[in-house]
């Protein structure tokens, strides 16, 4: 075999020379067997130690055939693990980078918007700026006359306004006779057809300042509240009288009873005098409906007192004057307010106020006038 030692076959070589010898010699045939058998056993020997020598070497390239084989699959193993997260972390990678590009064109974007925003706020303001220098430099040329004039066309546009809209023509005359102290300081003759009309417009608002509307607006709403107190009927309550000292005679014992006996029967007895027979017409369970129907009436007579309709305010006293005559004539308030409703029915509605636009039309042709004058001399 070409796997024997160098060794092995020096040996072989020494006794296949000796053999010559061995034959020549003159020893017994005995000694020339076992000289023989020697190097046979020897060669056997050799060739176990070198088939055993070949199967280590054969197991020891199989080991290694398994080993190289299992590094081998690690291997494969370890590649196809380190691909597959190198392929996740580049998946990744461009997943965060599309999102990066999404997020900064998003950006961009809104950056641009801002930028367009901000040179329309830079314009509105430079334009705000602009008018602003423009109306400073018109209050530059403005005196304390043109202050006097603006302030008092200003007193004349409140005092219509509280003429037309609320009627309250108390207030509206105190508004006038303000703006005219305004125009008395101003000490200017061509104001004169001014302050004229002022005056014929507070003489024609004191007829109706003479109306009270806030006073008689709050005594309705305290008769609305006085209707909760209203019952339809109430059980009278009496106290007996204290008896007086027992006599010691039995005569006058017997008298003291009778006058107490008949003092008694006289406290239960009470006679009322109406024009009209009372008759319940309702039932207890109905009464809290009839005081939110009153307490409505006396709501009503509010507003149309407000809003200046005599018509519906007389109809809701009337029917409020007429429910307390029919269902609380048991009833001791009942009369005091029968008597505060026709009071209020007293009170006029209908009051036109008088218009003072005159004044204000005057007042607005004069500073015309005076500024086309200022104008012209500059």
């Amino acid at each position: 075999m070409s796997g024997d030692k160098p060794e092995d076959n020096k040996d072989t070589a020494t006794v296949a020379a000796q053999k010559p010898s061995v034959i020549s010699a003159s020893e017994p045939p005995s000694n020339n067997k076992k000289t023989k058998e020697k190097p046979a056993a020897k060669k056997s020997g050799g060739g176990n130690v070198l088939g055993l020598l070949a199967l280590l070497i054969a197991l020891g390239a199989l080991v290694l055939a398994g080993w190289m084989y299992q590094q081998g699959q690690l291997l494969a193993a370890q590649e196809k693990s380190t691909s597959a997260g190198f392929r996740a972390e580049l998946r990744a990678l461009t997943d965060s980078q599309s999102e990066l590009t999404s997020l900064l064109s998003a950006q961009r974007e809104a950056l641009s918007q801002l930028r367009s925003d901000s040179s329309t706020r830079l314009d509105a303001l430079a334009r705000r700026s602009q008018d602003l220098e423009v109306s400073v430099q018109s209050l530059a040329t403005v005196d304390r006359q043109d202050w006097l004039l603006a302030e008092a066309e200003y007193l004349l546009r409140v005092a219509n306004q509280r003429a037309q809209l609320s009627g309250d023509a108390r207030s509206a005359a105190q508004l006038l006779a303000s703006a005219d102290e305004i125009l008395q300081d101003l000490d200017d003759a061509a104001l004169h057809p001014v302050r004229a009309e002022i005056a014929r417009e507070i003489a024609a608002l004191q007829s109706s300042a003479e109306r009270d509307v806030e006073g008689s607006y709050l005594a309705l709403q305290a008769l609305a509240n006085e209707v909760a107190k209203l019952k339809i009927y109430q059980a009278p309550s009496y106290q007996p009288a204290p008896t007086e000292t027992q006599a010691t005679d039995w005569k006058q014992r017997l008298q003291v009873g009778f006058a107490a006996a008949w003092e008694k029967l006289q406290s239960y007895i009470r006679v009322r005098e109406h024009d009209e027979n009372f008759r319940a017409q309702i039932v207890p369970e109905q009464e809290g409906a009839l005081r939110v129907s009153l307490q409505l009436m006396f709501e009503q007579a509010q507003l149309a007192l407000l809003a200046n309709q005599p018509r519906l305010y007389q109809r809701s006293l009337q029917k409020a004057t007429d429910w307390l005559n029919r269902y609380y004539q048991l009833d001791e308030h009942r009369d005091a307010l029968l008597d505060e409703i026709n009071t209020l029915s007293k009170v006029r509605v209908n009051s036109e106020i008088a218009d003072i636009s005159g004044s204000l039309k005057s007042l607005k042709e004069y500073i015309k006038s005076n500024r086309w004058q200022k104008e012209a001399r500059q």
